[in-house]
């Protein structure tokens, strides 16, 4: 069972984003936002939900095979539920690094893999999600840079312009790329018995908290290192393929839902890589706000629509689509298992 301080904190997490969906909406033109979601043809919506949460189970199918030898010990079932879990502490917790620590308790408690293992894993599988956002913010590079110097938008708080959005796709692309570098020379042997012998080297530390922390990061090289053969770097790249491929066309298929609209793959594209950028700023539980921002930038230097209330009713519309489900499925994953947040906000110390 939760404990008084957990339900607290959890619920909490759900009033701070209900005040950050206030402020976000404060000052914007509900009228005209109210008129454009009334419409949307609902049935429409259809599509972009089967082809989100397709994406959402391929994601747990490639962690599967990122596991190596523990995957005798699970099932993608229970990865796809780590997934689910990690989200819903992501959308209502201030730390964005928060739930791919509960997603780790939560298969290690499921499969008794230690959780540094598990850890690991975690941390390839963000190695092959920054390796698409390389990709995806040099290609929308090639379209959209440099942002015309005029580009402003202002919107619940947040500021995106030129001078934000120039240097940060930059620094997206550079931080994707080092996190690749940076895991690939940590999976080589050598480099990680000298990170180890640093470890047990430090000064001022206790040795019980250098055994700990060497412990763990024994668990974690070990969950690095355990994508080996060809079969499994195939997989995980297709699912890896899959997975973003999916979401571009759920992002498409969003567009048929509301009249008027018009959106092309390459746009669909741009759009994921310029949210994703636009995320990177340090933000809400949720991401509200940065999310709804990112998708006026995106409509304005695309040439989707100039109206700023469509781009906002089709960023609504994703957001909540996405927010709803993931965190309610997540938090009854979590309530069931026990998860702690203690446990999780412990670990995320010692990384």
């Amino acid at each position: 069972m939760k404990s008084g301080k957990e339900r607290l904190a959890i619920w909490g997490g759900f009033l701070v984003s209900l005040i950050c969906l206030y402020f976000v909406f404060e000052s914007v033109p509900l009228k005209d936002l109210l008129d454009e979601i009334q419409r949307i043809q609902w049935v429409w919506v259809l599509p972009t939900l089967v082809l989100l949460y397709l994406g959402i189970f391929f994601r747990g199918a490639r962690w599967w095979w990122l596991l190596g030898e523990g995957k005798k010990r699970t099932s993608a079932r229970v990865l796809l539920e780590g997934v689910f879990v990690g989200y819903a502490f992501n959308n209502i917790l201030p730390s964005g690094r928060m739930g791919e620590f509960a997603r780790a308790l939560y298969v290690s408690k499921k499969t008794s893999i230690p959780v540094s293992v598990v850890f690991g894993t975690i941390v390839n599988d963000r190695v092959f999600d920054s390796l698409t956002v390389l990709i995806l913010v040099g290609l929308t590079a090639f379209w959209v840079l440099p942002f015309d110097s005029d580009l402003l938008v202002e919107f619940g708080g947040f500021e995106l312009s030129a001078t934000i959005l120039n240097p940060l796709f930059v620094n997206v692309a550079v931080g994707s790329l080092g996190v690749v570098v940076l895991v690939l020379l940590l999976m080589i042997p050598k480099v990680a018995i000298l990170v180890e012998g640093i470890i047990g080297h430090l000064p001022l530390i206790p040795s019980t908290l250098k055994e700990r922390l060497a412990g763990f990061a024994s668990g974690v090289f070990q969950g690095l290192s355990e994508i080996k053969d060809r079969q499994s770097l195939s997989r995980v790249t297709y699912y890896t393929a899959l997975t973003w491929g999916l979401n571009g066309f759920a992002a498409y298929a969003l567009a048929w839902a509301i009249p008027g609209l018009e959106l092309s793959v390459f746009q669909s594209i741009g759009l994921m890589a310029i949210v994703t950028v636009s995320a990177a700023i340090p933000a809400a539980p949720g991401y509200w706000g940065l999310y709804e921002a990112g998708m006026i930038v995106g409509f304005q230097v695309l040439d989707i629509h100039d109206d700023q209330a469509v781009a906002l009713a089709y960023g609504v519309t994703m957001h909540l689509i996405y927010y709803i489900p993931t965190t309610l499925v997540g938090l009854v994953l979590a309530f069931r298992s026990a998860i702690r947040l203690g446990s999780a906000a412990s670990l995320s110390k010692k990384d």
